[in-house]
């Protein structure tokens, strides 16, 4: 899973993220579930969003958190 996803290009599938951004000229087709969704003018989303559960947000944080202090 990624942290931030940008798509300026054409994609088909499935993302999951904890923030997704579809530029001008950019397209989604598939299924996205994240917490944060920009979708600017002329980008193009076709298909099914879900909202990330929060559970799963404080996975990655508690995660995230693990890995900053074995550093």
């Amino acid at each position: 899973m990624a942290q931030r996803v940008i798509v300026s290009g054409g994609f088909s599938g499935s993302v999951d993220s904890e923030c997704v951004e579809i530029m001008p000229n950019g397209k989604i087709e598939g299924t996205i579930i994240c917490n944060e969704l920009y979708i600017e003018k002329k980008g193009i989303f076709i298909g099914e969003s879900k909202i990330k559960k929060t559970q799963d947000v404080n996975k990655i944080e508690q995660s995230n958190n693990l890995e900053t202090k074995d550093l």
